[in-house]
């Protein structure tokens, strides 16, 4: 079993094309690396902004190539209630969560948590490669995963590592 985390995919957002510098067919590599990297036996960890319009179609769409189970922590872009993402095929909805695995207190958001201090690190996106929120106080503890380097999942074990 594997853990994959994904953020800020934007489904939807053609403007992720010029402010991101993404190309054109970026939603078919995402979910064609996601289609290829998550097994049945994995969880699929989504950090938020899953899309940006017609949230039925692309989540339907996004949690149909993915095997596994779908973990969604919410971004701000991601408005519907959790039980709406619940109906549409996620396994697990939150706006954050701390998990303890690989001995390390792990806490996954979309932006980074700036006020907590109870985890040893915290995976996060929301900043994507362009670090368009300089506002937010970054520290060592915050490990900043944008999508634009790969368009896939990356596994969670090898963040952490």
């Amino acid at each position: 079993m594997n853990y994959w985390i994904i953020t800020d995919t934007h489904f939807g957002h053609d403007k992720m094309i010029e402010m991101c510098n993404r190309p054109l067919d970026f939603a078919s590599r995402i979910l064609e690396n996601i289609k290829n990297t998550v097994k049945e036996e994995d969880v699929l960890i989504h950090l938020g902004d899953v899309c940006f319009y017609d949230e039925k179609k692309w989540n339907l769409l996004l949690m149909k190539e993915c095997k596994g189970s779908g973990w969604l922590i919410k971004g701000n872009h991601d408005k519907k209630s959790n039980s709406w993402y619940l109906n549409h095929n996620w396994d697990f909805v939150a706006d954050q969560i701390v998990i303890t695995m690989f001995g390390e207190r792990i806490a996954l958001s979309h932006k980074p948590i700036l006020a907590h201090s109870d985890f040893d690190i915290n995976i996060h996106g929301h900043h994507h490669n362009t670090l368009h929120h300089p506002e937010d106080n970054i520290t060592a503890k915050h490990k900043l995963l944008f999508i634009e380097h790969t368009y896939a999942p990356i596994n969670l074990r090898k963040l952490v590592e």
